[in-house]
């Protein structure tokens, strides 16, 4: 399909971009790997493309003390070969390797990803489990939000139309175990379930953070669940417990890749495995 016709607009500077953002109807264009397909199935009608590309601020990755800030339009492939990442956030580092293919990881962002907010995306719940700040910018100034505040339903999210998604600060966690795990029917594809963990563990689970993609509308985080387990030893009757309860807190889609009820099966199977791993119990 051929997609509606649209302008394009370069911009010399931030500012530059976010006055012509607020005139309304525009799209920002990254990498590009939703939106032009989106753009083709005519699901998006905007007046105007906004090339984010040739604005540099946008993309980077630098550390602080207790965090690292990664630009918008940062690419999945310097996510992988970046040794800050790899270093201080593995469990973005992790999820990054697994983005679709290389040619996606060359050309998406994890900016687009999230701005993009598909149900089934790796990124979402990778930043839910971090706590992961979202800078938001805008003509008339600036706001942070964070993760478990700026998705609010698939392909929505906290971002106005006269907004741009400038960058996401992460915490550096010290000490924690971690995990991405994604069930795919091919490779490349999103996640049929996928899930984030990051734990610290010591002789008794100290803290906990458990995401999930593709389960609901939006990237899931069972809050009240986790605090059930902490404080208690890893074991395997505690992990079988907890997947147990966590697959009756969700509600899967169906669609062409799987029913509801086999998404659940998928979740729970998942959880079970990637909680042995991370908590170091063998069963």
């Amino acid at each position: 399909m051929y997609p509606p016709q649209f302008g394009y607009y370069r911009p010399t500077s931030l500012a530059d971009a976010l006055d012509f953002l607020a005139g309304g109807n525009v799209k920002p264009l990254a990498g590009g790997q939703s939106l032009i397909p989106m753009l083709k199935f005519r699901l998006l009608q905007p007046k105007f493309l906004l090339d984010l590309n040739p604005l540099k601020e946008l993309s980077h990755i630098s550390i602080s003390e207790d965090k690292v800030i990664i630009g918008a339009t940062t690419r999945h492939e310097e996510l992988v070969k970046s040794g800050i990442v790899r270093r201080d956030l593995p469990l973005l580092h992790q999820s990054a390797m697994k983005v679709g293919d290389m040619q996606v990881r060359n050309m998406g962002t994890i900016g687009g990803s999230l701005a993009n907010a598909d149900p089934s995306a790796d990124y979402p719940a990778v930043v839910l489990a971090y706590e992961a700040n979202l800078r938001l910018v805008s003509s008339k100034g600036e706001r942070v939000v964070n993760a478990k505040d700026f998705f609010k339903g698939p392909f929505t999210t906290e971002l106005r139309e006269d907004e741009l998604l400038y960058e996401i600060e992460f915490p550096k966690l010290e000490g924690y175990k971690y995990k991405y795990s994604k069930v795919v029917r091919r490779a490349g594809d999103f996640a049929l379930v996928g899930m984030a963990v990051l734990a610290k563990v010591d002789g008794e689970i100290k803290d906990i953070r458990v995401s999930y993609t593709g389960v609901s509308d939006k990237p899931f985080r069972p809050f009240e669940l986790e605090k059930t387990i902490i404080g208690s030893k890893p074991s395997l009757e505690l992990i079988n417990k907890f997947a147990e309860q966590v697959i009756t807190l969700v509600k899967p889609p169906s669609d062409s890749r799987g029913s509801s009820e086999y998404r659940r099966k998928v979740m729970k199977i998942l959880t079970i495995n990637t909680l042995k791993e991370v908590l170091g119990v063998v069963s």
